[in-house]
């Protein structure tokens, strides 16, 4: 059976009950946790060296080691976290206090300075972002079960594509008139 978007699969209940499941909401968390799910390392990296620049202290190198610090405590925290998944009872909740801690982290670049500031914010953001994965795993085993879950896996893997293409085209967008705009005034 396939997924499609216009017909969620039957599922039947151990009571012999059958419903739909819900899969456009596990579309739309997809779609919308895109950029949040794989990390916002390059619009961090551009905006600490074209932003903040090499007068406040951030190059290259600078950048690289905060990337390299939030990308290790990231990697380091998926197993706890994996574990606080399997264990939690409101797997949704977790997802959304992840995703308003990555929020709030990429907020707060512009009213924290200092490299210590910068780092603590991203190693949030990358602990916050560990829980995204095996969340949606674990959200999408429990609609879908065993016998769908690799088909959904691959349409959950589509819509996080298809958000990361419409994000990078709205950063484009964005960017491009914000230089017209910056060039004509």
């Amino acid at each position: 059976m396939a997924i499609t978007a216009d017909k969620a699969p039957e599922i039947t209940s151990g009571s012999g009950q059958s419903g739909k499941v819900p899969t456009r909401t596990l579309d739309a968390l997809n779609f919308f946790l895109a950029d949040v799910r794989d990390g916002l390392g390059p619009y961090l990296a551009i905006y600490l060296i074209a932003v903040r620049g090499p007068a406040h202290g951030w190059n290259e190198a600078t950048v690289g080691a905060i990337l390299t610090i939030a990308g290790i405590v990231g990697l380091i925290s998926q197993t706890p976290v994996g574990s606080l998944i399997d264990r939690a009872k409101n797997k949704p909740r977790i997802v959304m206090i992840a995703a308003l801690l990555v929020t709030l982290s990429s907020i707060s670049l512009p009213v924290v300075s200092g490299f210590t500031a910068v780092a603590v914010t991203q190693s949030i953001a990358a602990i916050a972002g560990a829980v995204f994965a095996p969340a949606i795993s674990a959200i999408t085993l429990g609609l879908v079960g065993p016998k769908l879950f690799a088909k959904r896996v691959g349409r959950n893997e589509a819509f996080n594509h298809a958000g990361n293409a419409v994000s990078a085209a709205l950063a484009g967008v964005l960017a491009g008139s914000s230089a017209r705009s910056s060039c004509s005034g």
